[in-house]
């Protein structure tokens, strides 16, 4: 086994006040000056220094949303967790979304306890576990997953030191499951900021823990339309709002696709989901009048 060597990608000199950033270092007294008491300090020990080079070239692998780019004709999954002082269990929630269409909801409880101790990131690894699985259930060969605690992606690629033992399991289990042939891309969304799909992946973490919550969803829907992809989905969405029914538009129905038979244009699938697409960035007023403009001319 080879002499090890630390890698820091963000760390800080407290003796010469300055930020240290991409700095390989030869022992791990050296690493612990520049990386103890920092917050959100990223390192990484390893037996070959190529690979800690690589380690610092190759960065995070992380996205932020409404920053970067990453890639939108994919199938898109946001994950979440909550945690219940009370009963000392934790919930995950996750959100399937494809061409801004709601496609999957999946929520659920741990009866377990032993990972209690890191609260509602248990909740969150297990959503991204979930959603990676979905989406190979899908046959996609790529997803990407809007999460709020970084720690999603970097345990999941090795950018962070996995010491606990929750940690290690995320690892292990979310590389086995990447080399089924499937590409993850992470891409951080700020929390409680109004995303509507990140919002509904929380509220149906805190459903499942009888947390109450803020009612954003409710709120959002009152001034704006959902689209999902069938009617379970819909009765998912409306057991967290207050008589919102109206505003969650099914839209690949064959039966009860309020915006297919608005339309009339059930042969044209791609020109539905551009019309969904659009309308979801248009108030509600101007979504009925475009609806209603749509079906004069139709």
């Amino acid at each position: 086994m080879g002499k090890k060597v630390y890698a820091i990608k963000e760390g800080y000199d407290f003796e010469n006040d300055k930020k240290i950033e991409n700095l390989i270092v030869k022992t791990w007294d050296e690493c612990l000056k520049y990386v103890k008491g920092v917050k959100g300090a990223k390192y990484k020990s390893f037996e070959d220094i190529k690979e800690a080079e690589n380690f610092l070239n190759k960065g995070s692998q992380i996205f932020k949303k409404g920053v970067d780019n990453y890639p939108e004709d994919c199938l898109h999954v946001y994950v979440d967790g909550s945690y219940s002082v009370s009963s000392k269990k934790y919930a995950y929630g996750l959100v399937a979304v494809r061409n801004n269409v709601v496609e999957y909801i999946e929520s659920g409880v741990s009866a377990d306890s032993s990972q209690s101790n890191i609260r509602q990131i248990a909740g969150e690894l297990e959503a991204a576990i979930k959603a990676v699985e979905y989406a190979l259930y899908k046959r996609d060969k790529k997803v990407v997953i809007f999460h709020d605690y970084e720690g999603i992606a970097h345990h999941a690629t090795g950018f962070w030191e996995r010491r606990e033992e929750s940690s290690i399991r995320y690892y292990n289990k979310m590389n086995e499951l990447m080399k089924l042939g499937i590409e993850v891309i992470f891409v951080k969304v700020a929390s409680h900021t109004g995303d509507i799909f990140n919002e509904l992946a929380d509220e149906k973490c805190k459903e499942k823990l009888s947390i109450i919550s803020n009612k954003v969803v409710d709120k959002w829907l009152s001034n704006n339309l959902l689209f999902v992809e069938n009617e379970n989905i819909k009765r998912e969405i409306i057991s967290i709002t207050n008589n919102k029914e109206d505003k969650i538009i099914v839209a690949k129905s064959s039966n009860e696709n309020k915006l297919e038979e608005t339309v009339e244009i059930k042969e044209d699938k791609d020109l539905l989901l551009e019309i969904n697409r659009l309308l979801t960035k248009l108030n509600i007023e101007k979504q009925k009048k475009v609806l209603e403009y749509i079906k004069d001319i139709s």
